[in-house]
């Protein structure tokens, strides 16, 4: 594989479909090409199977462009001899300890970070199993690869407050990964009853306290063809040094064939409450890959 970055036709082998070659690994991000389905037998299974570490695969998938990620890889650390690693390993934005605890607003970051390449339009997502709209200019890529809710992590963020009392930056953010094991359910059945302690893990780890929750809508919801329930809330808290009192969030729980179902993670600052129109916008936009 070639070490130079640029639009490539996508491995997956998605017809018309291209992917960003980063210039060490494959990116996330995709343009062109027609989404298609999960397999119906698989699609309609019972219940999930629980992923014993490792990096989480669908049953029977192998991805043919690993190797082609590896060889590439190694190319670029001969030539250059360090590289910082962008795309599948996040590398991009330096990004704060998402298991930081209590109080820690989400991910920061020291420096501007990471864009998406040209072109880009949607957002891949091939841990859970979806995609969705890129949001524009001046949303940029996380940078972390796991969280203590997400077994994965993809998504987007802006910055809207530089620095926080607590160390890094406040963000905007819409992320989706596969559901941590702590949080057991067997199938969508159980989405109702779990999207509660998924939104106070979020709750704990990524806002100032104390904090009040003002629960929106909480229903079972039919999302890309797929079972899901979607929970939306206000927080509200009144900490010295952040600009925002409070931040919308929306959590998605979706069944797309997977071990574990997607989750989809969308919080916006009240201090960009003309954003708060990106949360519909994306839960519209999500496909099944």
């Amino acid at each position: 594989m070639s070490a130079t970055p640029g639009w490539y036709e996508d491995p997956d082998g998605v017809l018309g479909r291209q992917r960003w070659w980063n210039g060490v690994s494959w990116s996330d991000v995709t343009r062109g090409g027609v989404s298609g389905s999960l397999a119906t037998a698989e699609a309609q299974r019972p219940g999930y199977d629980v992923i014993e570490g490792g990096h989480p695969e669908r049953a029977g998938q192998r991805r043919p462009w690993l190797p082609w990620a590896i060889l590439g890889g190694a190319v670029l650390l001969i030539v250059m001899l360090a590289v910082t690693l962008v795309g599948g390993t996040r590398g991009g934005p330096v990004i704060a300890d998402p298991t930081a605890g209590p109080g820690t607003p989400g991910p920061g970051t020291t420096d501007p970070g990471t864009t998406f390449p040209p072109g880009t339009t949607r957002i891949l997502d091939p841990d859970a199993g979806i995609s969705y709209i890129y949001l524009g200019e001046g949303w940029r890529e996380l940078a972390f690869s796991s969280r203590p809710e997400m077994l994965t992590a993809h998504g987007q963020y802006i910055i809207t407050q530089p620095t926080v009392p607590d160390g890094g930056q406040f963000i905007a953010e819409c992320s989706s990964g596969l559901l941590a094991r702590q949080f057991e359910l067997s199938g969508p059945e159980d989405f109702a009853s779990a999207i509660d302690p998924v939104s106070e893990s979020f709750r704990a780890n990524y806002y100032p306290g104390p904090n009040d929750k003002d629960v929106l809508s909480s229903e079972a919801v039919t999302v890309a063809g797929r079972p899901g329930h979607l929970l939306k809330f206000d927080l509200t808290w009144d900490v010295a040094g952040y600009d925002s009192t409070g931040e919308r969030v929306a959590l998605l729980l979706l069944d797309t064939g997977m071990e574990r179902p997607a989750v989809v993670y969308i919080s916006v600052p009240n201090t960009h409450a003309e954003l708060y129109g990106i949360i519909d916008q994306l839960i519209a936009s999500i496909e099944l890959l």
